[in-house]
């Protein structure tokens, strides 16, 4: 046993290959740990930040369609910031000081609002200011962090990774919404719901800030170059009978931009219908968003098994059909029970939605050419998300917020979002289509509809 130790052990000191593989796999482990405290600090930012903007809106004292309007239209912001990202990056110095400076920046965007809260003033114009500096900050460095992933996530054990990872992330923002809403539950009880808000957005921002130190600290690129995915087939290299032709394509995505119209002419509009018309308290209204997010996220693994028995195609169809009539439901009754179960529904359909939604997306775009593409597609489903907004906020304001203008903006929601299934109808849509992809959560909105984006490099053959 002694000599085969001591060979042993001079490979180790004398082998550089050996010393390499050793380091460059002590730093992937190092990389991986950090990439999940990123997660982590991030998802208790989603969950105790963004979520409340809303929420905010309303206890300081600004009107129903501004709160709307505040939940949408800063993510053009961030949508027209993502088209001129890449020339940034260049001029930054590399992927990692860009995603760095961009956490940050949205770490730094919850200060002015917690300063606000505290001194119970801010204006509609101010508001919309910081929250597009929080989306253009956020949105940017997307299409930025999916490329420097791949470069850090060795491609062995990369799918259970990300699995891992998201799993942390939803844990993450579930507990920070359920925290943040007890608190501000328990202020407002206190008479002082504003300094509930105060303290909720520095949590918020002190989470983003150790989310960037982690970023800052994993090495990236070269350290791990040997690890980089080969690039995968174009979709021209695939068989004849698994293309999907162009105009199909442009079906597909014209039918997931005009979704995101209907979808936005209620949406951004709940929170103010529960807290200002129904007149729901903290934990009424978190319990109700809860129930969404949870009942999509234990939904997401059986719609994950029909897409790999059945296709991603029929996936999306089942949830583009359950989405029609989820908003007009809202006008039935305002029974807190008949709500629960509408939310529970809304989770399972938006869950079958977006993974349909993301599958088909990523089966029908070249490989070589997803980052770019997802890119433009951000940008359109941000214009889609602002004309939505505008579009509700145009009819509260002339027809006025009440309720019967809210059931209005409901049913037509509803119509509308039947009307779209017209152009999913005839379109040619593969039958072979990735089996999972993984997602990061952005935001969370309470008809379930949160705002996510892909990870690249999670998604699996």
């Amino acid at each position: 046993m002694l000599p085969q130790f001591r060979i042993f052990l001079m490979d180790r000191i004398l082998n550089p290959a050996t010393i390499h593989r050793t380091s460059s796999a002590g730093k992937s482990d190092r990389n991986l740990t950090r990439s999940l405290g990123d997660a982590a600090c991030f998802g208790g930012m989603v969950g105790c930040g963004e979520t409340y903007f809303s929420a905010f809106a309303l206890a300081v004292g600004l009107s129903e369609t501004a709160s709307g309007l505040i939940a949408s239209i800063p993510l053009l912001v961030g949508g027209v910031i993502q088209l001129v990202s890449p020339k940034a990056i260049s001029w930054i110095g590399g992927y990692r000081r860009w995603i760095v400076a961009g956490a940050v920046l949205q770490s730094l965007a919850f200060l002015p609002l917690a300063y606000a809260a505290w001194t119970g003033s801010l204006s509609i114009v101010m508001f919309l200011l910081i929250a597009s500096v929080y989306w253009a900050a956020g949105l940017s460095t997307g299409p930025a962090w999916n490329t420097w992933i791949e470069q850090i996530v060795p491609v062995a054990g990369r799918a259970r990774f990300f699995s891992k990872r998201s799993r942390l992330q939803q844990i993450c923002t579930f507990s920070g919404l359920m925290v943040a809403g007890l608190v501000l539950q328990w202020t407002s009880h206190q008479d002082m719901a504003l300094t509930g808000f105060a303290g909720v957005f520095l949590v918020a921002a002190m989470l983003r800030l150790v989310s960037a130190s982690f970023l800052h600290r994993t090495r990236n690129g070269s350290q791990v170059a040997n690890h980089i995915e080969p690039p995968q087939k174009d979709a021209a290299e695939k068989p004849a009978e698994e293309r999907v032709d162009d105009r199909s394509a442009i079906r597909l995505l014209a039918y997931l931009v005009a979704m995101q119209v209907f979808i936005q002419l209620s949406g951004p509009y709940f929170v103010p219908y529960m807290l200002g018309q129904l007149e729901f308290d903290y934990v009424v209204y978190v319990g109700l968003i809860a129930l969404a997010f949870l009942s999509k996220v234990i939904s997401f693994a059986f719609w994950g098994r029909i897409a790999e028995e059945s296709g991603a195609a029929k996936v999306l169809w089942f949830g583009g059909i359950g989405l029609v009539p989820l908003a007009s439901l809202w006008i039935v009754s305002t029974n807190l029970i008949w709500l629960a179960i509408i939310q529970i529904l809304s989770g399972i359909a938006w869950a079958a939605y977006e993974l349909g939604f993301f599958l088909m997306f990523f089966e029908t775009l070249p490989a070589k050419h997803r980052t770019r593409l997802l890119t433009y597609h951000n940008f359109a489903n941000t214009l889609a998300i602002c004309a939505g907004a505008l579009a509700g906020a145009a009819i509260l304001a002339y027809w006025g917020t009440t309720s019967q203008t809210y059931y209005y903006l409901f049913g037509l929601s509803s119509a509308g979002r039947l009307l779209c299934l017209g152009l999913l109808v005839g379109a040619v849509l593969p039958k072979h289509s990735l089996k999972s992809i993984g997602m990061r959560v952005l935001s969370i909105r309470p008809g379930a509809g949160s705002v996510t984006a892909p990870i690249i490099a999670s998604a699996e053959e």
